[in-house]
């Protein structure tokens, strides 16, 4: 009787064994969607966006966009989601490196006629059951450490793949401010570009009028009225310039287009240009970039692939065994005197393959070599982008500075213009075209304030996010 306890004790833990493997892999299967991991996903990336340096612009409402994106861009959630696939991917691999374990149940029922004779004999007709309730174990005996050697390799594979969810934060974060920045530009352009509109408006008025008087040949009202319809022109280009730029914020930052016009944003006036830039990188900051990491990372996947495939000339090593009962009654099933076991082994080593493994060996060094270049590749590329960086903020923060000072000087020249005019020197006409002057002065300074602004960001994305 005890016997017959613990027998049934025995199947029920099997049982509960197996419902809870079955349990754990429909929970496993119950994937949350991309949707609800939204809020989540910055939470343990701040450092990848530095929010601290988007500070120093001095617009809180750059910021807000920036941490946006970073909870609500699909190319973020697919990066993250990409970092969990391949979690469970070394997982699964690391699940390899253990014994594999078996619970189930077999019948079967045999009936022989009596026309079955062996020789001379002839057996009579009977029917047999056969209950089986075994518990099997395999384990592929790893001397050789081909399945370490995977998981490892898997698990380098991991580490570049977070390398590439890093850059896309850094990627979509540079890209949400080169296009605020851009908005911001154009803004202004707008606002410039329609002031210029109601000049050459007056402008081609006055000289339709002097003409009227013979103070002007009509050429003149010509060339007045074709400037005039050239600025409106240039305005319908800003617009639509505008509204390509706020479709494309609204997408970053995981809006529909359709309500782009009414996103928040402040006035380029009020921007400031970074002054406390380096200049100078050092070494260590560029090779901590996340493409560089992420290259080192797989030539150290493609050093494990070249071991692993030389251990594949070694021979396969597999243990198996099998304990449970089995009884041609389903009342003797539990009983002790029913219970089997078995033990063996297997040992497989392919003598011909046609030259796949040697093959398989020779492509993983020559993709370790690919590696190797692709590294020097990267690290040279990654310098070259900081050099140029630095090269373009240096060279438009001295022509932005130029420009500032042009709209200083002719600033002044034009309270010499209207004194001029007050005193009667000059005509109207003549203040009109230099007040023209000055805005388009101050439409190429904008513009190069907007440069500099962009070679900031070109430079913290040159430099990994780590300015």
């Amino acid at each position: 009787m005890n016997k017959q306890k613990n027998l049934i004790f025995y199947i029920t833990i099997c049982l509960l064994m197996s419902a809870n493997a079955a349990f754990s892999e429909n929970t496993d299967n119950n994937i949350k969607p991309a949707s609800q991991l939204k809020g989540t996903l910055v939470d343990n990336k701040a450092e990848y966006i530095n929010s601290d340096w988007w500070g120093k612009f001095n617009d809180p409402i750059l910021k807000d966009h920036i941490l946006k994106a970073a909870n609500t861009n699909q190319d973020i959630k697919i990066a993250a989601l990409k970092v969990l696939e391949t979690q469970e991917i070394v997982r699964e691999s690391l699940g390899k490196e253990f014994p594999l374990l078996g619970f189930g149940t077999n019948f079967a029922r045999n009936k022989t006629s009596g026309n079955v004779s062996m020789g001379s004999m002839s057996f009579p007709a009977y029917t047999q059951n056969s209950y089986r309730l075994p518990l099997d174990a395999n384990y592929e005996l790893d001397l050789w450490k081909k399945n370490r050697d995977k998981t490892l390799s898997l698990a380098k594979g991991l580490e570049a793949v977070k390398y590439d969810e890093k850059a896309s934060y850094i990627s979509l974060t540079s890209a949400v401010a080169s296009t605020y920045f851009n908005i911001l530009n154009i803004d202004k352009q707008i606002q410039l570009q329609k002031e210029i509109i109601n000049l050459r408006k007056d402008i081609y008025d006055l000289t339709k009028e002097n003409y009227n008087y013979g103070l002007n040949p009509a050429i003149d009202v010509v060339l007045t009225d074709k400037s005039l319809t050239e600025a409106q022109s240039g305005l319908y280009d800003l617009e639509k310039q505008q509204s390509i730029f706020l479709n494309q914020l609204a997408v970053l930052t995981g809006d529909s287009s359709d309500s782009s016009s009414a996103l928040k944003r402040s006035n380029i006036d009020n921007m400031n240009l970074i002054k406390d830039l380096p200049l100078n990188i050092k070494s260590e900051i560029v090779k901590n970039r996340p493409d560089i990491l992420k290259s080192e990372a797989e030539i150290q996947k493609t050093r494990i692939d070249v071991k692993l495939a030389r251990k594949e000339l070694f021979p396969d090593i597999t243990l198996s065994g099998s304990f449970g009962f089995n009884a041609n009654s389903l009342s003797k099933v539990p009983l002790w005197d029913s219970y089997i076991t078995s033990m063996g082994g297997n040992l497989l080593q392919v003598v011909f393959s046609g030259g796949q493994r040697k093959a398989r060996l020779k492509i993983k060094k020559y993709q370790y070599e690919q590696m190797l270049e692709n590294y020097q590749k990267t690290v040279l590329k990654s310098f070259q982008e900081v050099n140029d960086s630095l090269a373009a903020l240096k060279f438009d923060t001295q022509k932005n500075d130029s420009n500032i000072a042009r709209i200083k000087s002719e600033g002044e020249n034009l309270d010499n213009i209207i004194l001029k005019y007050d005193k009667g020197a000059i005509s109207y006409l003549d203040t009109l075209q230099y007040r023209e002057r000055i805005i388009t002065l101050e439409k190429e300074q904008i513009q190069s304030k907007t440069d500099c602004l962009i070679d900031s960001i070109s430079l913290y994305k040159a430099v990994g996010g780590k300015l």
